[in-house]
């Protein structure tokens, strides 16, 4: 059960890391592009960590899935940031765990992987609670032209996954990790290109006091560790189960809001009635019973 814990301790930690995000966009830098410019920029603190501690072996081909996994997932979150102009975050946000699914099609697909019903059904009813807790409450759902953008999102965060799989079978992790940051840091600086964006990101930074830089940095190292994690449980078990462990990730986001919300309700403040409460906790009760069938 090595990779179970593995897989756990990633999405703990990813959900820290998106309380930051959470609090750092509401309150300081407000503005998405210039927030993926800066997470890429130290992505680059997060590589040469990488270089440093972990012993990297040269493999071109390794290096090329790696760096295409890097530009796979900043074209995903573009085309996610593409559905959050138009619609809801609470309509689209849940949509993302539906790359779990798309994963485990695409693993029995490409992968020859193949999990019994028992394994199968708990990725369900996890991807099924972590749909529901990222509701704040359940709205009459319609169908937009915003959901080819939500599902071409999760589609190619779960080819993600199975591109990070196949090349784990002739390369070590921090490699591979190593070459996806380089993807990340060199496509997500691209929009720098742009003159508007450049010049409201160097607006931007301007006001940024140390506080900002420090939790940037604090981000970056939780994303690091998370992301070891994740390529660790990914190189010894199935890809499908560790994407389903990763979709209990709004568990913990939900948990850390709550605590935050009773000893410091001026930094981020969670509001949950009690239609509201009812749902969250019939969502980590299917997660709580997914992630039993998947871990027995």
């Amino acid at each position: 059960m090595e990779w179970f814990i593995y897989a756990i301790l990633a999405p703990i930690l990813w959900a820290a890391g998106n309380v930051i995000d959470k609090f750092l966009l509401e309150k300081h830098i407000k503005n998405p592009i210039s927030y993926q410019i800066l997470l890429s920029l130290f992505d680059i603190i997060s590589l040469m960590t990488i270089l440093i501690i972990f012993p990297i072996s040269i493999n071109i081909y390794g290096f090329i899935l790696g760096a295409t996994v890097g530009i796979i997932s900043v074209i995903a979150v573009t085309f996610y940031n593409r559905s959050l102009m138009e619609e809801e975050a609470s309509r689209i946000v849940p949509m993302i765990y539906l790359d779990s699914i798309f994963v485990a099609i695409l693993a029995y697909i490409f992968l020859g992987e193949i999990l019994n019903f028992q394994k199968y059904l708990g990725i369900i009813l996890i991807v099924m609670g972590g749909i529901l807790i990222s509701f704040k409450k359940i709205k009459k759902w319609h169908f937009s032209s915003t959901i080819k953008f939500i599902l071409v999102t999760a589609l190619l965060l779960g080819t993600t996954g199975i591109i990070t799989k196949y090349a784990l079978s002739f390369i070590d992790y921090s490699s591979l990790l190593a070459s996806q940051l380089i993807g990340y840091i060199i496509f997500g600086s691209l929009f720098l290109l742009s003159k508007n964006i450049r010049g409201n990101f160097l607006n931007n930074i301007k006001k940024f006091s140390k506080k900002v830089f420090l939790l940037m940095l604090i981000n970056s190292i939780i994303a690091l560790m998370a992301s070891l994690f994740f390529l660790s449980a990914t190189s010894i078990s199935a890809v499908s189960l560790v994407y389903a462990i990763i979709s209990i990730q709004p568990f913990f986001i939900f948990l850390y809001m709550l605590i935050i919300t009773k000893i410091a309700p001026n930094i981020i403040k969670e509001k949950i009635d009690k239609s509201t409460l009812l749902l969250k906790i019939t969502a980590i009760f299917l997660i709580f019973l997914g992630t039993f069938f998947i871990g027995s």
